[in-house]
C-alpha cells in the first residue's frame, strides 16, 4: 500500500478506508447481484473516463498555479468518488478543496503528484475489489 496522500496545508482523516463497500451495497442489491455488479462497473467506467480527463488537465493547472481549476477538478472527483465508496480519495480531495477555500493552499505546483497518486491507487483498489 502506498503512503497516505499528503499536501502541506491540507487536513483530512488519513484513517478513512480507501474503499467502503457498504456504500455500493444498495446498488448491488437493487436487482439481482449480476445486474448490480453491471451497474457498479458502468458507473465506475464513467467515473474513470471523466476523472482521468480532468486529472490530465491538472498538470497545466498546477504549473500555472490555477487554484480555481484545481478546486473544480477535486470538487468533481470528490463527489463522484464518494458515491463509489472511494472514501479516502473523496475525503482527501474534499480537503484540498476546503484548503483552497480557506486560503491554506495557494501554491499548488506540488499538488499534482499526490492527487494523481491517490486517484490511481483508489482506482486500483476498486478494480481489485470488484474484479474490473
Amino acid at each position: 500500500m502506498p503512503e497516505k496522500p499528503h499536501i502541506e496545508g491540507v487536513r483530512y482523516d488519513p484513517e478513512l478506508p480507501v474503499l467502503d463497500r457498504e456504500q455500493l451495497e444498495v446498488l448491488v442489491f437493487a436487482g439481482d447481484d449480476e445486474d448490480g455488479m453491471d451497474l457498479i462497473r458502468n458507473i465506475y467506467e464513467i467515473f474513470v473516463a471523466e476523472a482521468q480527463e480532468k486529472i490530465s488537465a491538472l498538470e497545466l493547472a498546477c504549473r500555472d498555479n490555477d487554484t480555481i481549476a484545481l478546486r473544480k477538478t477535486v470538487h468533481f472527483i470528490a463527489g463522484s468518488a464518494g458515491t463509489l465508496g472511494l472514501m479516502r480519495m473523496s475525503g482527501f480531495f474534499r480537503a484540498v478543496e476546503f484548503a483552497i477555500d480557506a486560503g491554506n493552499l495557494t501554491e499548488i505546483s506540488h499538488c499534482l503528484g499526490p492527487i494523481r497518486d491517490e486517484f490511481v491507487y483508489g482506482c486500483e483498489v476498486f478494480q481489485r475489489e470488484f474484479e474490473i
